[in-house]
């Protein structure tokens, strides 16, 4: 199915496909492929998701993770989030897509996403992806030590069965556990937890807690998105956190990372996606 332009009935059709997919999924993924592509933030970025699809799904070994944020900002999101969607009911178990801070109506109210549907199409056919929104997972491990998730740590979570054991099918949650792993960035030069610039309940934290965190979870890495860097990445924490930006609209070159263990080492490579 040609995912750019569909009708209200493809669309309603494509949405239900995927949704299939997605509620079958934990909310914390687990996955051991040997290959794993990283995306950040695409708002709308139609031409990073299918160069990023197009340079990388041709290996049968390689699964692409996309880390949140398909919709709002950008110039194409309805296509952007079709096309991604169309991947996943292809090519189920070789696309993951987590939920992002905009997979939300409140940020969807604000930044454009429901406008835009409900014009086009309806705010029924909205709530429809809002309802798919709601059955996409929260995180990601990959090889059991690296964790993938759209924003950050949060304040309470000490444990990564906290985010297993979240529910599934909120639409707009409230739990300050969710909306900080969405919401919260990391932070140089802090302690702790402090308070945002984005909002009431959204946290900076430090590298303390994130110390603390890694080591009684035994991870070794952690990657997430939400922030756009001019190189489209930057490591913080001593090189133990990489964070990711994939949207070219920002004025940044678009970037995924590329986590290859088909060799029997692990390799970490940043490739260009404009």
């Amino acid at each position: 199915m040609e995912s750019l332009n569909l009708s209200k009935t493809e669309a309603t059709e494509l949405i239900e496909r995927a949704k299939r997919h997605l509620v079958t999924e934990a909310q914390l993924l687990e996955i051991s492929s040997k290959r794993v592509v990283i995306i950040g933030d695409t708002h709308g970025d139609y031409n990073t998701s299918k160069k990023a699809a197009d340079t990388f799904l041709g290996r049968e070994d390689t699964v692409l993770l996309f880390l949140g944020d398909y919709v709002d900002r950008g110039p194409k999101q309805i296509e952007n989030i079709n096309f991604l969607l169309n991947l996943k009911t292809e090519v189920p178990n070789r696309i993951y897509l987590i939920r992002g801070n905009h997979e939300t109506p409140t940020a969807n109210l604000n930044y454009g996403f429901f406008d835009l549907v409900s014009s086009k199409y309806s705010v029924g056919l909205y709530r429809k992806y809002s309802e798919l929104f709601a059955q996409m997972p929260y995180a990601a491990v990959l090889g059991s030590s690296i964790l993938c998730v759209h924003g950050g740590l949060a304040e309470g979570l000490t444990d990564l069965e906290q985010i297993a054991s979240l529910p599934k099918g909120e639409v707009d949650p409230v739990s300050s556990l969710v909306m900080q792993l969405l919401w919260n960035d990391p932070r140089e030069g802090i302690s702790g937890f402090e308070r945002s610039f984005r909002g009431e309940g959204i946290r900076y934290f430090g590298r303390d807690v994130f110390d603390i965190f890694m080591k009684e979870n035994k991870l070794s890495l952690m990657l997430r998105a939400h922030e756009a860097y001019p190189e489209g990445y930057a490591y913080l924490f001593d090189g133990r956190l990489l964070g990711l930006f994939s949207c070219r609209y920002y004025g940044v070159t678009p970037r995924a990372a590329v986590l290859d263990e088909s060799g029997g080492q692990r390799g970490l490579s940043l490739v260009d996606l404009t």
